[in-house]
């Protein structure tokens, strides 16, 4: 086998980060709806990116979570399965 039948790794631009990576599993995480099974921003801008979304959604999240626990109570108690100490 020679040097120029081994074919150079693929690579890709972050559009976030503008960093040349190689388009592998490390890099870019799976996506089975893009073109190359890949996503197009790199692992790093992505984790970046659901960190700062899943803090903004925090309040949010604790008030559905607050919500559906006094749902919860409410049923259990109208049916006599739950009694409140």
């Amino acid at each position: 086998m020679r040097y120029t039948d081994v074919p150079d790794p693929r690579r890709r631009t972050c559009p976030s980060c503008a960093r040349s990576l190689v388009v592998n599993e490390e890099n870019f995480h799976k996506d089975s709806l893009c073109a190359d099974g890949h996503t197009r921003k790199c692992a790093d801008c992505r984790n970046e990116a659901e960190r700062i979304r899943y803090s903004l959604a925090a309040p949010e999240r604790a008030r559905r979570i607050r919500e559906r626990r006094a749902e919860r109570r409410a049923h259990f108690e109208s049916t006599g399965r739950y009694k409140a100490a």
